[in-house]
């Protein structure tokens, strides 16, 4: 991106904009907690501004989810399908941030035309970008000890603006996991604080057009108590509902009384107009689980190695023989010869034992000889073993890969639960048909699409299983999450601009980047694929949308990528793997 030192004229408009994101929040939640009176503040917002479902993206999970947002377009152009992509020299994934994002976000559009912004906790904001204003990145930052804000003297500040020392990411899926549901909501309420406290902080000594926050604690606490919030659930427990059950509640109510600080504070500031948002909603997890590779082994697509029989060379062997080290010890073995030495040793071995090592570390126990597809199996991905792209790849371009492409579009739907009889997929899309755009080749060439997005369970090397079956109530305790994404997310609006009493239909992710923009009196870009909610907007706001190219806004291209350390990559994977996101 340019450098927001060079300032195109600004315009006229002299409004303000306040975004409030509230990561994985739900009407389902919100709706009946206002009818109680819980929830005042947010009670306010939408009976005196408008409203209305946000449509997430499929799949709905964070990275690529709020990326969307504060692009205003689909993956296929920004390039963020998740947390992850594929390394294609291997069968493995890395991490990517926010330096691969391949298009400007609202604050670079923003910093152009010389409009300061406040930025914090918005997910796959690391590194730090410079802006005009200031910065504070997302859940990706790899620790606090990294340069997680712009300027870079903005960290120091921000540990004496609260009670407590600032908190990227709350540890309440480590207390989770170990068993004090206690300190996992003291968490959650602490990052809620921390959050608003460092935004209020913020917005009172920096000048600022926009600010955009977003608060993690709603989908941590979605995630980790649903079961003691919702009597349905396959594992509530009375005796734990009545200590634990009102954490949910709690949560959405500190952020309620939270927003009507912000709110008072912008009584007397009549410029301003509010947007709340989440990323997608959220709803039990329930015991389904749906096992894509053992689906496709028993179709004869994926196949598994046979120790008797295997084609891997001596040195590919010893790549499945470390890997299996590593997975099994990878903690001690790093503390003990240290993430670059690893990744030193790594890079003298021949390209066919790195290949091995990656294929084993995602797919352990695939032969990839006769493997037509895969899948990573955390999300509803499939990739085909695609000749020329992939290592070991056997399906050739072009007619065959259509074919089987149609094939696993035609059967996998049809996929039955054997103990409920119903059908957990809705629907198998072609890449083409969700994404456009330039990277589009980066994404699985098979998109699956079920019931709700946490259905997907890895399998590893198991087989014999039924591919969809229930998980037991042990197998549940295991996984931790009891909380699970939904696409049905929220958009409120409110403001001197905004219409009261409006409901807003059919509202997408990528709709609130233009009408954030527009809101402000800019341009919208016409790459962005979403639309300004006009059905929202009232009085000169609801009149035409102004708009310009990107390269008449300023941008040519997009900066140099920074990919994760070793030591930073594991540091994130083991957070987002104890938030359920990766195996």
């Amino acid at each position: 991106m340019n450098d927001p030192a060079r300032i195109f004229p600004m315009t006229t408009n002299h409004r303000r904009l306040v975004i409030i994101g509230l990561d994985g929040a739900t009407f389902d939640l919100i709706q009946p907690w206002i009818a109680a009176g819980e929830l005042p503040n947010l009670q306010r917002l939408m009976a005196e501004g408008s409203w209305g479902p946000l449509e997430s993206v499929v799949h709905p999970f964070t990275a690529q989810a709020w990326t969307s947002m504060v692009t205003g377009v689909q993956q296929g152009k920004h390039r963020v399908f998740d947390f992850w992509e594929r390394d294609f020299s291997t069968y493995g994934f890395r991490l990517i941030n926010a330096s691969h994002r391949a298009l400007p976000a609202l604050w670079n559009l923003l910093s152009q035309v010389g409009k300061p912004v406040i930025v914090v906790n918005v997910p796959q904001t690391y590194p730090p970008e410079p802006v005009q204003g200031v910065m504070v990145s997302g859940r990706d930052t790899p620790g606090l000890d990294t340069t997680y804000t712009y300027p870079s003297e903005l960290k120091a500040e921000l540990d004496h603006v609260s009670f407590s020392p600032y908190v990227i990411v709350p540890n309440d899926w480590l207390w989770t996991q170990r068993g004090r549901p206690d300190l996992a909501r003291a968490e959650l309420l602490r990052e809620a604080d921390v959050r608003f406290d460092a935004t209020l902080h913020l917005m009172d000594t920096r000048p600022w057009d926009m600010v955009f926050f977003v608060v993690s604690a709603t989908d941590g606490a979605a995630h980790f108590f649903w079961k003691y919030h919702d009597p349905t659930h396959p594992l509530y427990d009375p005796a734990e509902a009545e200590r634990y059950g009102d954490t949910l509640r709690e949560v959405y109510r500190r952020c309620d009384q939270r927003i009507g600080e912000l709110l008072q504070r912008l009584e007397n500031q009549p410029d301003v107009n509010v947007l709340v948002v989440s990323d997608h909603g959220q709803g039990p997890l329930g015991p389904q689980a749906v096992h894509l590779n053992t689906w496709l082994a028993g179709q004869n697509l994926l196949q598994f190695r046979d120790r008797h029989n295997n084609q891997a060379t001596l040195g590919e062997r010893a790549a499945i023989v470390a890997s299996h080290a590593v997975q099994r010890g990878k903690r001690w073995l790093y503390r003990q010869v240290g993430f670059q030495t690893l990744t030193k040793l790594r890079s003298w071995w021949p390209d066919s034992l790195r290949t091995r090592l990656g294929a084993e570390t995602f797919f352990p126990g695939v032969d990839w000889y006769h493997t037509r597809a895969f899948s990573e199996e955390l999300r509803g991905n499939i990739w085909i073993n695609l000749a020329g792209r992939d290592p070991h790849g056997i399906v050739q371009p072009g007619a065959e890969y259509e074919a089987l492409r149609d094939q696993i579009i035609a059967t996998l739907p049809a996929l039955t639960d054997a103990a409920t009889g119903g059908r957990p997929i809705r629907r198998v899309w072609r890449r083409e048909e969700l994404f456009h755009g330039p990277y589009l080749e980066r994404f699985p060439d098979l998109i699956v699409e079920a019931e709700y997005a946490d259905v997907f369970k890895p399998r590893g090397t198991y087989r014999g299983a039924d591919a969809a079956r229930q998980l037991t109530a042990e197998e549940l305790r295991q996984i931790w999450i009891t909380g699970c994404h939904r696409s049905n997310g929220i958009f409120i609006a409110w403001g001197p601009d905004i219409k009261a009493g409006g409901q807003v239909a059919g509202a997408a992710l990528i709709d609130v980047a233009p009408t954030a923009l527009h809101l402000l009196g800019q341009p919208v870009p016409v790459e962005m694929d979403g639309h300004v909610l006009a059905a929202a907007l009232t009085g000169s706001a609801a009149g035409p949308v102004a708009a310009a190219t990107l390269a008449e806004l300023g941008f040519d291209g997009v900066g140099a990528e920074v990919n994760f350390s070793d030591a930073e990559e594991e540091y994130v994977r083991e957070r987002l793997a104890g938030l359920g996101y990766l195996g």
